[in-house]
C-alpha cells in the first residue's frame, strides 16, 4: 500500500493526502466494526439454535427418566436442561448487547461521517489550491522571454555604442604620424648654424682689409 502513495513534495499535499486518509480510514474503520457486530449477531444467533434443541432433548430424556422411574436418569438430565437455560439466558443477553451496539455503532458512524465532512472541505481546498499553483508557473514562464528580449536590447545598444568608439579610436590613431612628422622636422635646425657664420667670415675680411 505504501509503494503505491504518492510522494509527498508540499504542506499542501501533505493536507491533501492526511486528510483524504482520515475519511478513507474513518470509513473503512465504521464498515468493518458493523460488519463485525452483524457477524458476532449472526454467531449468537446460531448458539442459540444450537442450545435450544439441546435443551428440548434434555427435556425429553428428563420426562422419559421421569416416567421409568430412574432417578439418576432424571438427576443428570434435570442438571443438563439447568445448564442448557443457563447457556441460553445467557445468549438472549448477549444478542440484546450486540443489537444495542450496533444500533449505536451505526449512530455514531453517521455523526462521525457527518463531523468529518469539514475534514473533506479542506481536501478539496487543498486540491483546489494545488491546481491553481499548478496553473499559474505557464504565464509565468511566458512573461519571462519578453525580459530576456528586452535585456537582449540594452546589449545590442551596447555593441552599437561601442562601434562608434571604436570608429573614434581609429580616426585618433592618425594622428600618431603626425608626431613622427614633427621629431623628421626637427633635425632641419643645424641650416640655421651656416646664417651664423656670416658674420664671423665679415670680421675677417675686414681684419684683412685693415691689415692692407
Amino acid at each position: 500500500m505504501s509503494a503505491s502513495k504518492k510522494p509527498v513534495s508540499t504542506p499542501l499535499h501533505l493536507l491533501q493526502q492526511l486528510s483524504g486518509s482520515l475519511l478513507e480510514h474513518l470509513e473503512s474503520a465504521c464498515s468493518q466494526a458493523l460488519a463485525d457486530a452483524e457477524k458476532l449477531l449472526a454467531k449468537l444467533e446460531k448458539q442459540r439454535g444450537k442450545a435450544q434443541e439441546k435443551l428440548h432433548k434434555s427435556r425429553l430424556k428428563l420426562q422419559d427418566a421421569a416416567a421409568a422411574g430412574k432417578a439418576k436418569a432424571q438427576a443428570k438430565a434435570k442438571s443438563a436442561v439447568g445448564e442448557l437455560e443457563t447457556l441460553l439466558d445467557s445468549l438472549k443477553d448477549r444478542q440484546s448487547q450486540t443489537r444495542l451496539y450496533i444500533v449505536q455503532l451505526k449512530r455514531d458512524a453517521q455523526e462521525s461521517l457527518k463531523l468529518a465532512q469539514g475534514v473533506g472541505k479542506v481536501r478539496e481546498a487543498a486540491a483546489k489550491a494545488l491546481t491553481s499553483r499548478a496553473a499559474k508557473p505557464a504565464p509565468a514562464t511566458a512573461a519571462k522571454a519578453p525580459a530576456r528580449k528586452a535585456g537582449a536590447k540594452p546589449a545590442a545598444a551596447k555593441s552599437a555604442a561601442a562601434k562608434p568608439a571604436a570608429r573614434t579610436a581609429a580616426a585618433k590613431a592618425p594622428a600618431k604620424p603626425a608626431a613622427k612628422t614633427a621629431a623628421v622636422k626637427a633635425p632641419a635646425k643645424p641650416a640655421a648654424k651656416p646664417v651664423a657664420a656670416k658674420p664671423a667670415a665679415k670680421t675677417a675680411a675686414a681684419k684683412a682689409a685693415v691689415a692692407k
